[in-house]
């Protein structure tokens, strides 16, 4: 039998290259996904600025659609990145910031850019919830005294319960001048 050499390769291209592209394409998207979810945000915020109960609500089950695909998203994100983690022999939990550290330049740097502006447009969405919930919060407090007064109004009670309420009375039929 004849003793047979292989040659030796010059170069292992599946050691030192690793493929980011399907947890670059993840950042992308959740990306892409918050900036249309601060769209919905701030013309959510609009809704109640002008007091549009219907469209804020019409509104709301868009964001929720697009947090249910932020959510399926970020499965995939997690799954990519321990994959990633895992092919570069860091722990499987390793930080985005520690998996571009061992990439080669050029996916590094947008490994880095694709997780600065993905936390930058979320930072925008927490904050301008934020707001949202404290302006629905108002409106809300604020129909539900426009309501008590009117109920307080047409039933006459004028009588304050323990909780600082009105009472509410026997209904007496009246009317109210709406328009002086």
């Amino acid at each position: 039998m004849q003793n047979a050499t292989k040659p030796l390769p010059t170069s292992r291209p599946n050691a030192t290259r690793v493929d980011a592209s399907a947890l670059l394409a993840a950042l992308h998207d959740a990306r892409a996904l918050y900036v249309e979810l601060l769209a919905l945000v701030r013309t959510r915020r609009e809704a109640v600025r002008v007091a549009d109960l219907a469209r804020f609500t019409k509104l709301a089950d868009s964001e929720s659609r697009i947090l249910a695909r932020l959510s399926e998203l970020d499965r995939v994100r997690v799954a990519e990145a321990r994959a990633l983690a895992t092919r570069m022999a860091l722990p499987p939990d390793a930080t985005l910031a520690d998996i571009a550290a061992r990439l080669p330049e050029p996916t590094r740097a947008q490994i880095d850019l694709a997780r600065s502006e993905l936390k930058d447009a979320l930072e925008t969405v927490r904050r301008e919830s934020s707001v949202l919930r404290q302006a629905a919060e108002r409106l809300s407090a604020h129909m539900a005294g426009i309501l008590q007064s009117v109920h307080s109004a047409l039933t006459h009670a004028n009588v304050y319960s323990r909780g600082g309420r009105i009472a509410v009375g026997a209904n007496v039929m009246s009317s109210l001048d709406i328009r002086s």
